[in-house]
């Protein structure tokens, strides 16, 4: 029998904010990211947006162990906080009825990881880090898991396992999400931007608060 799957969007849906935007502030506040290299990084987004998702740079040099052993501290003192109770709960309530959990998220994977392994979640999909040489380039490996490429990577992860598709759910709060939750037989608006909460409304979607 295939089974079901609760997809489930980070930032915004399971956590208040940005949780690569709390990273760079840790960075600077442990002094692991000079203000010079942090502006100079800033600059260049300014200069080129397009590139904004996919370039990483301000990590570039440091070693895949230390970038670990930051994700892991920033989770604990900056990102564990901002869990919604009733978006834990919530994934907490499709374990009690078997269903997998994937988190599915454009954050950074070393980033999310600890979220995943205190949520009990079954799988992981986010950015992932180009290395060399144990040490991160600035770059990143593969599709960036944002707006479309959401739904590819989860259709991907689906034909691999034999998920139900009719029977899955999927929750988001931002329109970049609606590829993703028009996949699903039951997508949820979480948080909802305006322009989500429109093609929920529309689309007859459960509007969610965590």
């Amino acid at each position: 029998m295939a089974a079901s799957v609760a997809i489930f969007d980070v930032d915004g849906t399971l956590v208040r904010g940005g949780t690569e935007r709390l990273f760079f502030y840790y960075l600077m506040r442990r002094k692991k990211l000079k203000p010079k290299r942090a502006f100079g990084f800033v600059m260049r987004l300014a200069a080129a947006p397009h590139n904004r998702f996919r370039d990483k740079t301000y990590l570039a040099g440091m070693t895949v162990e230390e970038i670990q052993d930051l994700s892991h501290r920033c989770f604990q003192e900056m990102i564990r906080h901002r869990l919604g109770a009733r978006g834990v709960a919530c994934v907490q309530e499709h374990q009690s009825q078997g269903h997998k959990i994937i988190l599915l998220t454009g954050s950074l994977a070393f980033l999310v990881l600890p979220l995943k392994e205190y949520l009990g979640a079954d799988w992981l999909i986010a950015t992932e880090l180009a290395q060399r040489d144990r040490l991160v380039t600035g770059e990143i490996v593969g599709l960036h898991p944002r707006g479309e490429n959401k739904r590819l990577l989860f259709e991907e992860l689906a034909r691999r396992h034999g998920f139900d598709l009719s029977g899955s759910f999927a929750y988001g709060d931002h329109e970049e999400d609606v590829p993703l939750l028009d996949c699903v037989g039951q997508p949820v608006a979480v948080n909802p931007t305006r322009n989500l909460e429109w093609v929920a409304q529309t689309r007859r979607w459960p509007i969610r608060y965590f």
